[in-house]
C-alpha cells in the first residue's frame, strides 16, 4: 500500500483531514508557552500533571496533551476542554465520540523536547518518537527486544556506531508504532514481528507470524522528526496522503 508523504512539516492551520489520510503533528515542547495549557486538561489530567516528579517531565505532559486536546478539538469542532478520552482493553487512548460527531483516531507520542501526535478519520493509528541515545548497549538491548531478523540487519551495521544507533532506534519507533496502532501495545511482545532499519532504507512491515495479512493492512512510514530523533507513523490501510504540520503554538 502506498502513501504519499510530504518531508516539509507544513505551518497550521491544515487541509481537510479527508477518510483515507493522516495528518501528524509535531509539537517542539520547549518552544511552547506555558499560559493557560493546565486549565484545558481535565481534572484527571490536572492530577496526574501535579504527581510528575522533575519540571521538565511535567512540562511535557501538560504542552503535549493540552495541545493535542487543542489540536482534536480543532477537526471535531468542540472546545478544547470539553473533549472527554477513554482507554482500549490494552490502555490505548481514544476520544469519545460526540452525538453527530465525525470519528477520529489519534496518537501520541514524545521523546526529549519533542511530541508527535498521529490524527485519522476512523482508521487505527499509531505514532512514536525516539530520542536517540548513543550511550545505551543498543545490540544488548536488541537482543531482549527484536526479532532474530532484526538482530542481524543490526549487526550488519556494526563497521559505523553512528549507523548502528540510527538503526536501532529506526527500528524501535517502528515497532512501537506497530504495536500501538494495533491497540494491542506490548501484550504480544517484541519478538514475533520484523521491521526494516537498515538507514536509507524505507519504513516497512516485514512479517508478522501472529497475522499473517498484517503486511496488506498496515501502512508504516519513517518521520523526519529532527536531527538526534528517529519517527514513525502505522495506519491501517488505504492511506492516500501523510501530511506532516507543525503545531506551532497550538
Amino acid at each position: 500500500m502506498h502513501a504519499t508523504r510530504e518531508d516539509v512539516w507544513r505551518s497550521a492551520p491544515p487541509p481537510p483531514l479527508g477518510n483515507h489520510a493522516v495528518h501528524v503533528w509535531r509539537i517542539r515542547v520547549d518552544e511552547m508557552a506555558d499560559n493557560g495549557r493546565l486549565s484545558v486538561l481535565s481534572g484527571k489530567e490536572q492530577e496526574r500533571a501535579r504527581r510528575f516528579h522533575f519540571d521538565t517531565h511535567r512540562r511535557c505532559y501538560i504542552v503535549s496533551h493540552s495541545a493535542t486536546r487543542r489540536i482534536l478539538g480543532g477537526y471535531s469542532g468542540a472546545s478544547p476542554e470539553t473533549l472527554t478520552f477513554t482507554e482500549g482493553e490494552f490502555g490505548k487512548p481514544s476520544l469519545v465520540r460526540a452525538p453527530g460527531a465525525c470519528a477520529l483516531e489519534f496518537n501520541l507520542s514524545h521523546s526529549g523536547d519533542l511530541a508527535l501526535l498521529a490524527v485519522s478519520r476512523g482508521g487505527e493509528v499509531g505514532v512514536d518518537v525516539e530520542r536517540w541515545n548513543a550511550q545505551i548497549e543498543h545490540l544488548n538491548l536488541a537482543e531482549h527486544f527484536f526479532s532474530e531478523s532484526e538482530q542481524q540487519a543490526l549487526r550488519g551495521l556494526t563497521h559505523a556506531d553512528e549507523l548502528v544507533v540510527a538503526g536501532f532506534f529506526a527500528a524501535w519507533s517502528r515497532k512501537e508504532a506497530y504495536l500501538k496502532a494495533s491497540g494491542h501495545g506490548i501484550t504480544r511482545g517484541l519478538h514475533h514481528f520484523d521491521v526494516t532499519l537498515v538507514p536509507g532504507d524505507d519504513a516497512r512491515l516485514v512479517a508478522d507470524r501472529m497475522d499473517d495479512s498484517a503486511t496488506e493492512r498496515w501502512v508504516m512510514r519513517d518521520l523526519p522528526v529532527d536531527d538526534g530523533y528517529s519517527g514513525a507513523v502505522v495506519a491501517a490501510a488505504p492511506v492516500d496522503e501523510i501530511v506532516l504540520l507543525d503545531a506551532g503554538g497550538m
